[in-house]
């Protein structure tokens, strides 16, 4: 299935290890808010333009790379629901965009080119980066309130 990444304390090197205080900030039925002290996700249904094209989900998140400037860095990706689950560990597969090249090079349970790579339960949106501060990437540790979260805010569509 998935490759073994390079691993630095345990984690991946591509993945940045302010993702182990990301947790579930807020939770309505429309929305799903992941935040910790540098970085924040929402996950929210994207208007439905075109009936015959499947769902899809904004995945919006927020990188704080400097305090006290408050320099940020922001980023948006729409994902379908098949994405959102793989991403999150909901479903064990990759996407359909070409995420094996990723998974072979970087090292990956699942990844879709341009939206996410996972190993276990690291998660990186939209891509890996260097596991240092300044990228442009959010890191994401997966635990099971976040997964039960996820799988809530889909059933609920």
């Amino acid at each position: 299935m998935g490759t073994v990444p390079e691993l630095k304390c345990g984690h991946p090197i591509w993945w940045h290890h302010h993702g182990q205080k990301i947790e579930v900030f807020q939770e309505t039925k429309e929305c799903l808010i992941l935040k910790g002290s540098a970085a924040s996700l929402t996950i929210q249904k994207a208007e439905r333009k075109f009936p015959d094209l499947e769902d899809f989900w904004l995945i919006d998140w927020e990188v704080i790379q400097c305090r006290p400037t408050e320099e940020i860095v922001k980023g948006r990706r729409l994902f379908t629901t098949e994405n959102l689950k793989n991403a999150f560990g909901l479903t064990d597969g990759s996407g359909t965009h070409d995420g094996g090249w990723l998974i072979k090079r970087y090292g990956a349970d699942a990844a879709e080119q341009m939206n996410y790579i996972r190993w276990g339960n690291y998660l990186n949106i939209p891509c890996p980066g260097t596991g240092n501060d300044g990228d442009p990437n959010i890191s994401i540790e997966i635990d099971d309130e976040i997964q039960k979260a996820i799988a809530r805010l889909i059933v609920q569509y």
